[in-house]
């Protein structure tokens, strides 16, 4: 299950993230550069080894295929995800599966196929939208603190 901000992306918006998408969300993200300082007297480099790393903020690109019953409801789930997506602010995307929640700026869309009429009649439109992740220390992780806790009384 994918949520944005605590709604589920297929029952309220009709969205569903396609495959591949949430790699690049995974992947950690880039460390910026530590102090160093070259002193040419010395050998090597001076690094800072005690300050904590601190990260860069990282575009990506979600492909999510945007699906309604017929022209009215996609419409209208069309108009409520990108509202939800790009009100001022941030949006949280929580991906269940693998228990994070990301927080993400809307950074736009491009339609990457034309409306395609299903034999149900439904009608579905891929997208690929550009997020930001402005802060990756901002993440949160489900993390269960109950291992090993045997409680037999």
């Amino acid at each position: 299950m994918w949520t944005i901000n605590k709604k589920d992306l297929y029952s309220t918006f009709g969205v569903r993230i396609l495959k591949d998408s949430y790699n690049d969300i995974m992947s950690p993200p880039k460390p910026r550069p530590r102090l160093e300082y070259d002193f040419p007297d010395q050998t090597g480099l001076a690094v800072d080894m005690v300050s904590p790393l601190s990260y860069e903020a990282r575009t990506f690109k979600m492909n999510v295929l945007l699906v309604g019953t017929d022209a009215d409801d996609f419409w209208t789930k069309y108009l409520a995800f990108f509202e939800e997506i790009a009100t001022p602010g941030a949006f949280a995307l929580y991906i269940a599966d693998l228990g994070v929640t990301v927080s993400l700026l809307y950074e736009g869309a491009k339609c990457l196929k034309k409306p395609r009429s299903l034999q149900s009649g439904r009608v579905a439109v891929s997208y690929e939208i550009t997020v930001k992740e402005y802060d990756p220390s901002l993440r949160i992780y489900d993390i269960d603190n109950d291992e090993g806790d045997d409680d037999d009384d």
